[in-house]
């Protein structure tokens, strides 16, 4: 195999003077833009990307500057088959990934730099880099030529070369490898109209100098959300509104050379969205009446239990009070064990209404009724709480003047006037009408009990 390489790329070194062909190449971008300067091409905002007829893909860094130069004709296969057409590319400036798929008959594709160094991808996936005064080749995926002057040599998979004043001979070294990396939480979840923070670390690599961190929001509105450059091995992601996220951190050795991507964290961000006229306890807890619902926002495939059950389920789109009790919500990203806990709490608002005396006759007593309000603590209800306390005569609304003495509020009904009987009810409502206590009373005339009249 080693033969072959060496005749191959003497075969190379001598097609270079010798075996160009100027034929035109259509070849398609395929996004990004790029515009003329004279001769040279340069790469816009968001590079380019470009389908080589052939088979063959590259993609161009914003502002890198390079030219197409005449294919070759290179000897790269066994002795006795053809020549295999080679594109090339003069890179002056910027980065350029090339792959080049796996076909019978390829097209294999060339990068030369600024100087003495060239690499040649017959095949997988090449990395060339210029800046400065220093140029970069490296073999992602698949066995690369890379050549300094006339000194043709293959470079495996995995390792690169970088020649600059400091290294002249282009020594290979072994690419980077991949960080692992972790979030303090797979699942965020966040109120309203807040935004999620969540803080990502990975293993520090040896040799790199700093770390490439891609944030991407996935699914039908995928794009890149944040892209940081950093020195440590950690780094804060801010601002996230409720969706599904990917971040990928990749190691840059002091040449300036990336390695191998991390494989993609996920990271969710659920939004919880309270009902009008809820309210949040000091301790975090959702107060909602008995109909009232909360919303999740991007929760699809996330699950959910409640209380301290073991059982896991597809998350609703809605959450309630289960029971009307107070009820624990705990959610989980897919495939993970780490939960975010979300507790719902009932109105702690109620009303103990009282109506006296039960053997109540008229025109002759009064009718006193007494509400105390208290909340899940006990404590007294202020006068700005809202409440509405109603009363009906044979379900008609009397008007009263309530007394509000602490958590007491006190009325006294005026005797009704023949003919009754009569039923005196209680309402007491918060201010969303949700019922917080009620009571009634029967009064029946004083003449149709004769041995009370007797009494009297």
């Amino acid at each position: 195999m080693r033969n072959h390489l060496f005749t191959g790329t003497v075969a190379a070194v001598i097609a270079l003077s010798s075996s160009a062909s100027s034929a035109s190449w259509s070849d398609k971008i395929t996004s990004g833009d790029v515009a003329s300067q004279g001769t040279t091409l340069v790469a816009g905002p968001r590079g380019v990307r470009y389908e080589l007829r052939g088979g063959a893909k590259v993609e161009l860094s914003e502002g890198a500057e390079f030219t197409f130069e005449p294919s070759l004709h290179l000897k790269l296969r066994k002795p006795g088959d053809p020549d295999t057409t080679t594109r090339v590319i003069h890179l002056i400036h910027g980065r350029a990934e090339v792959t080049v798929p796996t076909l019978r008959d390829p097209t294999a594709v060339m990068v030369r730099g600024p100087g003495k160094l060239s690499a040649v991808a017959k095949e997988g996936h090449l990395s060339f880099v210029v800046d400065a005064d220093r140029s970069t080749a490296a073999a992602r995926d698949g066995e690369m030529l890379v050549g300094l002057g006339n000194d043709w040599r293959p470079l495996r998979s995995g390792y690169a070369r970088t020649l600059a004043p400091e290294d002249p001979s282009a020594l290979t070294r072994p690419v980077l490898t991949s960080p692992s990396v972790s979030t303090e939480s797979k699942l965020v979840v966040v109120h309203g109209n807040e935004a999620a923070h969540a803080a990502a670390t990975w293993t520090r690599l040896s040799n790199a100098a700093r770390y490439d961190v891609v944030l991407t929001r996935t699914g039908p509105d995928a794009a890149v959300v944040s892209h940081q450059l950093v020195t440590e091995p950690s780094a804060s992601l801010d601002s996230l509104p409720p969706g599904k996220y990917a971040l990928v951190v990749s190691g840059i050795d002091k040449q300036g050379l990336a390695g191998k991507p991390s494989e993609a964290c996920s990271l969710r961000v659920v939004g919880i969205e309270p009902p009008p006229g809820s309210a949040t306890s000091a301790d975090g807890a959702i107060i909602l009446a008995r109909d009232q619902h909360v919303s999740l926002i991007d929760a699809e495939g996330v699950e959910i239990s409640y209380g301290s059950s073991s059982l896991f389920m597809s998350a609703p789109a809605t959450l309630n009070l289960a029971h009307g009790e107070p009820t624990t919500v705990r959610l989980r990203a897919p495939g993970t064990t780490a939960e975010a806990l979300l507790h719902l709490a009932p109105k702690g608002l109620h009303a103990a209404v009282s109506i006296g005396p039960r053997a109540a006759r008229w025109p002759v007593d009064h009718v006193a009724i007494q509400v105390d309000l208290y909340d899940t603590t006990g404590n007294a209800i202020p006068d700005e709480s809202g409440i509405d306390a109603t009363v009906t005569v044979n379900l008609t609304k009397v008007p009263v003047k309530w007394e509000h003495v602490g958590h007491t509020l006190r009325t006294t009904l005026a005797p009704g006037t023949p003919p009754g009987p009569w039923v005196v009810r209680t309402e007491v409502r918060d201010r969303h009408g949700d019922l917080l206590g009620r009571d009634f009373l029967e009064v029946a005339p004083l003449e149709s009990n004769p041995a009370i009249v007797a009494q009297r």
